[in-house]
């Protein structure tokens, strides 16, 4: 390929071949150096000229070894293995300007599909060789070369890659015989680049999602085969240092697996979807060896890893696990583990107030006060961790629908708190109603004080999750399903007295009233979350379907009221509206409800005549339009 030699011969005659890392060049000279690359590189990579039928340059491009590689891509061995050096400079401004190089480098092969992938795979060797090498120091940990996958490359199980073996091996032995010496630098750094390289493959619309599934396929392939159990026994150095490298691991692989508005589980391909599920037998050893550290290095960093760590078992369960008890069972040992803190967390009395929405990402680092920063990353776990246990309690409740509960092999009270419980894999639904037992006793027991009725609970559950958009209308989703379920095996599971507790907390009805209550019945922010982005698609498909509830239990909509708990001190979603917060009367809450849909509708109407609506919602117009003429009738 023109574009690659001449990329080569350009890093080979401006930087030496990385020699003078080793040799204390200054960082001025350094910094000087890499920018004139990295200016050339972009002024190259621009040029349209470059195609395969461009002659390609006489250079030389041997890397400085005893034994140079052997093969046909030897320009791109000699380009990775020439930067990945400058990873090991004390500067952190040097780091950072060869992971722009070789992100950028990556970007301009993009389109030649093969000699893309022959990069990544390099990058990845280099980085699982450097791994290796760093945990055998540390423990008796077999070198990248003993290992199944290095065994899977060379027989060709991977079929994408389209390298001859004799080339890996080739690599491999260059890469050892001149960089013995990388650190975990070069791992931070490496992982920087491959998240770089992630983003810019899912955003890229030309190829669709080619080349992405390869980038799945050879990341989760590597991230397998690496040494996790030795990483907690590796001398970083500092603990600051190895937070820093365990959040980022944990960004790169969040990326891996893609936010899929957390209903749509088929977004993704059959292999991919098997490919998530491998990654997934991963994050058992992510928390392991991440959070060994907890009470040691930057608290901030600690919270931030917590949250990758959550945000990555939600895509994970929302895109694959959703039929695996066996997994489902899993994820909820690992929150009991390592998050009960947020599970268990009290949040009767939560009032909405500016400082607590979320806008930006609540580790914001230039947040003023540092206890608003720490209730707003609190409040976010939380609600991550909520979100979570309620998708697997009401997936294996769901899962094992129909089964009597004498057929179960779990014990009557089943709890994941007891470490020492056997699980039943083959029917779990009596291991959900057990957790949600657990977590109601703790949650609306113990609160019994603040949460004097299911109403009270209610609220404040809305309001705990109204912070954040997303994760709310998830939320209400999960008690939509949840709550068919529920009403369908209450007569058989009657011993659980929480269950009757749980059918009021989540009964579809009664939380559509408290949300438009929450709301100040104030239909423009509906429409606000209609058209939102990130809201859009879960609002519509909530109101489609609540609606219908309505219509099938029209009267209980109807005559909703709360009058056997006063409902007060209620904090507006808008600021601009009324502060005056008062309980629900037996006619008012109906009145309001009334008033704000058939608003909602008849904005909606005039939005789509002035073509103002980003999309069609004819099917929520009829359900609207249904409800008003119930109300007429």
């Amino acid at each position: 390929m023109a574009r690659l030699s001449r990329l080569c011969a350009l890093i080979s005659t401006s930087l030496e071949t990385g020699t003078c890392v080793r040799s204390g060049v200054s960082e001025k000279r350094l910094l000087l150096s890499l920018s004139t690359v990295y200016k050339e590189i972009k002024k190259l990579c621009q040029l349209q000229d470059l195609k395969d039928g461009t002659p390609v340059i006489a250079h030389s491009c041997v890397v400085q070894a005893e034994k140079a590689f052997q093969g046909k891509n030897t320009c791109l061995a000699n380009i990775i293995l020439t930067m990945v050096s400058f990873f090991e400079h004390d500067s952190e401004f040097v780091r950072h300007l060869t992971a722009n190089i070789l992100f950028t480098i990556s970007t301009s092969l993009v389109e030649a599909d093969g000699i893309w992938v022959k990069f990544l795979l390099f990058i990845w060797i280099v980085l699982a060789n450097t791994i290796s090498s760093i945990c055998r120091h540390a423990s008796s940990c077999c070198l990248l070369k003993d290992t199944p996958l290095f065994t899977e490359i060379i027989k060709h199980n991977i079929p994408l890659l389209g390298m001859a073996s004799s080339e890996v091996e080739s690599f491999v032995s260059v890469l050892q015989l001149t960089h013995a010496n990388l650190t975990s630098k070069t791992v931070l750094g490496l992982f920087q680049v491959l998240h770089q390289m992630v983003k810019y493959i899912i955003n890229k619309a030309t190829q669709g999602g080619e080349l992405e599934d390869k980038f799945i396929l050879l990341s989760v392939k590597f991230l397998q085969n690496l040494p996790w159990d030795f990483y907690g026994k590796i001398d970083f150095g500092s603990s600051k240092f190895k937070s820093v490298l365990s959040g980022c691991i944990l960004q790169f692989v969040c990326s891996l697996v893609q936010k899929n508005d957390f209903e749509d589980s088929q977004n993704c391909s059959i292999e991919v979807s098997n490919l998530y599920l491998e990654l997934g037998n991963i994050v058992p050893k992510f928390l392991s060896c991440f959070f060994g550290l907890s009470d040691e290095g930057d608290k901030g960093l600690v919270q931030y890893m917590r949250h990758k760590t959550l945000m990555l078992m939600i895509r994970l369960n929302f895109n694959a696990y959703e039929i695996d008890i066996s997994c489902i069972v899993l994820w909820l040992r690992l929150l009991k583990q390592y998050f009960p803190d947020l599970v268990y967390k009290p949040f009767s009395n939560y009032i909405i107030t500016p400082n607590c929405c979320l806008e930006e990402s609540p580790f914001f680092l230039s947040c003023s006060d540092e206890l608003v920063s720490q209730n707003l990353q609190s409040r976010h776990l939380q609600r991550q961790a909520l979100l979570l246990f309620f998708k697997c309690c009401f997936g294996l409740i769901k899962a094992s629908n129909g089964i009597e509960k004498e057929q179960c092999l779990c014990g009557k009270n089943t709890s994941l708190i007891d470490s020492g419980t056997k699980i039943c894999c083959c029917c779990c639904s009596n291991t959900g109603l057990s957790e949600i037992s657990d977590w109601l006793k703790c949650a609306f027991v113990c609160q019994a004080d603040t949460l004097k009725s299911p109403i009270d609970f209610g609220l404040s559950f809305i309001q705990l999750f109204m912070d954040e958009d997303d994760m709310l209308f998830c939320m209400l989703l999960q008690f939509l399903d949840a709550s068919v379920v529920a009403f369908q095996i209450e007569s058989k599971w009657a011993c659980y007295n929480e269950l009757h507790l749980l059918s009021s907390i989540i009964n579809p009805v009664c939380l559509f009233h408290i949300l438009l209550f929450s709301l100040k019945y104030d239909h423009m922010v509906l429409v606000d979350y209609l058209i939102s982005k990130d809201t859009g698609v879960l609002c519509a498909r909530y109101l489609l379907r609540c609606l219908r509830f309505v219509s099938q239990s029209w009267q209980s909509f109807a005559k909703f009221s709360t009058s056997e708990s006063e409902v007060t001190g209620v904090s507006s979603k808008r600021r601009k509206l009324s502060d005056e917060d008062g309980a629900f009367t037996r006619s008012k809450a109906f009145g309001d409800a009334k008033e704000c849909l058939i608003s909602l509708k008849n904005k909606l109407e005039e939005l789509c005549r002035k073509n103002l609506f980003p999309y069609n919602p004819k099917a929520l117009l009829r359900s609207l339009s249904r409800f008003q003429e119930l109300c007429g009738e």
